[in-house]
């Protein structure tokens, strides 16, 4: 193993564990300190509070949820990893049938794109958390307009069945973005970069805003993705250089 393969998996492999540490790090911050969640919940939120409102005076609601623009931008970001991931694809495709692209384009790495898509957002954010953590939306939580207790980040006791809080699902896709910026070249990664960071993040942010998501769920859900992509990355450097 060369000198640069091994300071290549050593940075890899660093940045995960820095990566992984910040998200437990996050996750206990906001458990500890529920406040963080419903303080920022309460901002876009108006009208009065919930728990505080006498019949026959009705709560609050999101407003921007109600917003016709804000909802046409939603879906366009929304189907951004979708396109993505179309993208991925069709660069593989293209890959298997011309040797001239697959010489050029690196195949290895747009297979760990979709391997990490269907790892970081499909089986652990939708499968396992989103699926058995229980908690509860903004908008289903009595302190929102909803019937069900407010419960901190990684709190297992919500009553939340099924498409819960816990984590972010399309924030998770966001964050999936910002990887394939890795597989660009520099000179394509320094013009495309800007715009699909500002996506990415205000696909996170329009989760908060409308009362779907509370910010801890939108930011373990946009790192994990990076956080499980870093990690096949070091991975794939220890295997190319045994």
């Amino acid at each position: 193993m060369t000198f640069h393969a091994i300071a290549r998996q050593r940075a890899f492999a660093g940045t995960f564990l820095t990566l992984g540490a910040a998200w437990l790090f996050l996750l206990s911050m906001f458990h500890a300190l529920p406040s963080i969640d419903i303080a920022v919940s309460e901002f876009f939120f108006s009208g009065p509070a919930c728990e505080t409102s006498l019949a026959p005076v009705p709560c609050g609601h999101f407003s921007l949820s109600t917003d016709g623009q804000i909802k046409a931008l939603r879906w366009g970001l929304y189907a951004l990893p979708y396109m993505g991931a179309a993208i991925v694809v069709s660069a593989l495709v293209l890959g298997a049938v011309s040797r001239r692209w697959r010489e050029r384009l690196p195949i290895r790495r747009l297979w760990l794109s979709l391997i990490s898509l269907g790892i970081g957002t499909g089986l652990i954010t939708n499968v396992l958390l989103k699926g058995h953590w229980g908690r509860p939306r903004p908008i289903q939580t009595d302190l929102f307009g909803g019937t069900m207790a407010f419960m901190p980040a990684g709190s297992f006791a919500g009553a939340c069945e099924r498409n819960c809080s816990f984590i972010s699902g399309e924030a998770s896709g966001a964050g999936w973005l910002i990887c394939l910026l890795i597989l660009l070249p520099p000179r394509y990664r320094a013009w495309i970069a800007p715009p699909v960071i500002v996506a990415s993040v205000a696909t996170a942010f329009l989760r908060v805003a409308v009362g779907a998501h509370f910010t801890s769920d939108v930011i373990l859900g946009w790192l994990l993705s990076i956080l499980v992509f870093i990690g096949l990355l070091a991975l794939e450097q220890s295997v190319a250089d045994d």
